[in-house]
């Protein structure tokens, strides 16, 4: 849900804000004279990418990965 609001309002109620926000289902748009001049959303989280060595025998590599396959790409 978005949600606009005066600086004087965001300034009086701005951990009110920030909790609804860390909730992810709002954001603010800051106001000063009728003209929006900020934004506060919530941060998307992201995926922590685990190395390959985590992956254990789940991964297999058939063939030779390092051959020369650019006629494969340019005949495609």
């Amino acid at each position: 849900m978005q949600t606009t609001m005066s600086v004087n309002e965001a300034k009086a109620n701005f951990s009110g804000m920030l909790s609804e926000v860390e909730s992810g289902l709002v954001s603010f748009t800051i106001m000063r004279y009728g003209r929006p001049i900020a934004r506060i959303v919530p941060i998307e989280q992201t995926r922590k990418i685990r190395p390959i060595s985590d992956y254990g025998q789940k991964i297999a590599v058939k063939g030779d990965i390092f051959a020369d396959d650019s006629e494969l790409w340019e005949n495609a």
